[in-house]
């Protein structure tokens, strides 16, 4: 393994990257999180090859030393949003870093997930990227990586607390255009989503969605009546809002409320 190096050296060096508005939990860097300074893509990983909008993949690994890491290749032919969260098993305290095809570092998480999970978010132009992932301060044991493929509209809200609300006010301008809304929580918490047109003649649609590309609701009333999804039970974990218009356009506000 190649000597490790600070994560703040790390972002000196690093390009800048368009990340979504909104709150940057989503990214921060631990103090204890090193980041692997490399010119390979580790083995052990696989490679999900190219990944297009609302696209879901995972793989299922372990860590079987503190010298052990998988990497995991994907290339995006469009800019796209990119969440990625690693799930430990058994105790398991994973990290996991995104790297561009060049091998420069552009950002990772270790533990900013519920519990010791780990969950990144990031804008990502067209290209080759890989992640890597690997124990915090020499854990072992098994995982999931998964990642999902999200349009550039909407927010990264980061983690939020429970009770909590977050509010945006956006637009979409047909019926293929689709915003994502992108949220932590680290307490089970019940879900209440409201779909508001402000301006324009647009038929609106509310999905929500896990971290594991699971739909958990879906709400396109009759007409142009506007759309809610209400009394969702969430476990913790990091989850998907998307918003969409069956045809149309228009304004809109968006209200995610947690109890």
């Amino acid at each position: 393994m190649k000597n490790l190096l600070k994560h703040r050296l790390a972002l000196l060096l690093a390009a800048p990257l368009l990340l979504l508005a909104g709150c940057d939990d989503h990214h921060r860097e631990e103090e204890d999180h090193n980041v692997v300074v490399i010119d390979h893509v580790p083995a052990g990983g696989r490679d999900f090859g190219l990944m297009l909008t609302f696209d879901h993949d995972f793989a299922e690994r372990d860590i079987s030393d503190s010298h052990d890491l998988d990497g995991f290749e994907f290339s995006l032919a469009e800019t796209s949003v990119v969440l990625i969260t690693l799930t430990g098993q058994g105790g398991f305290d994973g990290f996991l870093d995104v790297y561009r095809g060049d091998f420069l570092f552009l950002f990772g998480d270790d533990d900013g997930g519920p519990g010791l999970d780990a969950v990144v978010v990031g804008t990502l132009a067209p290209g080759n990227y890989f992640i890597v992932v690997g124990g915090a301060a020499g854990s072992v044991g098994n995982y999931a990586v998964d990642i999902m493929i999200e349009p550039t509209g909407g927010a990264d809200f980061g983690v939020l607390g429970v009770p909590a609300t977050a509010i945006d006010n956006a637009s979409l301008s047909n019926a293929s255009d689709v915003d994502s809304y992108i949220f932590t929580v680290n307490h089970s918490a019940v879900l209440d989503v409201y779909l508001t047109r402000t301006s324009g003649s647009f038929d609106g649609n509310l999905q929500i969605l896990n971290e594991y590309g699971e739909e958990l609701a879906w709400a396109d009333p009759t007409g142009i009546a506007d759309p809610a999804a209400i009394n969702i039970a969430l476990a913790p974990g990091t989850y998907v809002v998307r918003v969409g218009a069956s045809s149309g356009s228009g304004n809109y506000r968006v209200q995610i409320d947690l109890n």
